[in-house]
């Protein structure tokens, strides 16, 4: 799989919904403990144009800016967020 960062502006919660929903209708796993963005596992046969573009056809998002990025593993991180927000992220960002 595949590791993408994606950051939408302009995301009002039904846009938000409608990204996620669109990640758990693939059975993607996603971590989302910020508004806006998402770091989604992909097959690895995705892009980051072909998903752009599939969002940007999702009914209800529109046309915002959106950024989509490939990152490979380990990733490096610092912030601040809950144990629960860590745990998920070093899961699906294979650190530790």
């Amino acid at each position: 799989m595949k590791k993408f960062a994606i950051a939408l502006n302009a995301g009002a919660p039904d846009r938000r919904n409608i990204m996620t929903s669109f990640f758990n209708g693939r059975d993607w796993a996603y971590w989302h403990w910020i508004d806006d963005f998402w770091i989604v596992l992909v097959p690895e046969d995705y892009t980051p144009s072909q998903l752009h573009n599939e969002i940007e056809e999702l009914a209800g998002v529109g046309t915002p800016n959106i950024l989509i990025f490939e990152f490979h593993s380990p990733i490096s991180y610092w912030g601040r967020a809950t144990n629960e927000a860590w745990d998920w992220l070093s899961h699906i960002g294979d650190s530790s």
